[in-house]
């Protein structure tokens, strides 16, 4: 008996949900999404700022796999604070983006996911700041290692929190988790060289 893939089985979820057109076109979205904000601008802020574009793949890969700690790859190969800075963020938020659009793919597709959010709105309903403040956890959120970029955006997702609030919060959270990394690592260098 032939297993079926969880992709196919999403896309059945959502064609069935949601008719094939809007399926297709939210998946299209979220590809876009990561391809210009994760790629796309890196490498034209790289061409501007006369970057080769080796490093710049390299500024996204680290990014991705090193998140906040990609500034030090950037200090390493001497770019512009403002231009790493720049870089990963434009990074940061192609990822961010992707991930909710995702997770709300997920649930509007899935029936069993949507009664799982409802059952969390539920609980959560009671401590009305959760609603009202609870976004602004996002800033600080996004600086735990383990959680940080890929976690903070499921967070935003499953609290049901407005997508426009938790991205602003989740960006100013990693610019400010950036920006340590940033004083901490030219102060490093400083102190050596």
């Amino acid at each position: 008996m032939a297993m079926r893939m969880p992709g196919k089985a999403v896309m059945a979820a959502c064609v069935s949900k949601l008719g094939e057109g809007i399926c297709r076109f939210r998946i299209f979205l979220v590809v876009f999404l990561i391809l210009a904000l994760v790629i796309l601008i890196p490498l034209i802020i790289g061409g501007l700022s006369d970057i080769d574009q080796g490093s710049v793949f390299l500024m996204i890969s680290s990014t991705l796999i090193f998140q906040a700690g990609a500034v030090l790859v950037g200090l390493g190969l001497s770019l512009d604070p403002l231009t790493i800075l720049t870089i990963i963020t434009s990074v940061a938020i192609g990822v961010i983006v992707a991930i909710l659009q995702i997770c709300e793919l997920f649930s509007e597709s899935s029936p069993r996911v949507a009664a799982w959010l409802e059952r969390i709105g539920k609980k959560t309903e009671k401590y009305t700041f959760l609603h009202t403040y609870g976004v602004i956890m996002l800033i600080p959120v996004i600086w735990i290692p383990g959680i940080a970029l890929y976690g903070s955006p499921i967070i935003a997702w499953l609290f049901q929190w407005k997508e426009i609030p938790s991205i602003i919060c989740m960006v100013i959270g990693w610019l400010l988790a950036c920006t340590f990394v940033l004083a901490l690592g030219t102060g490093i260098i400083n102190l050596i060289f």
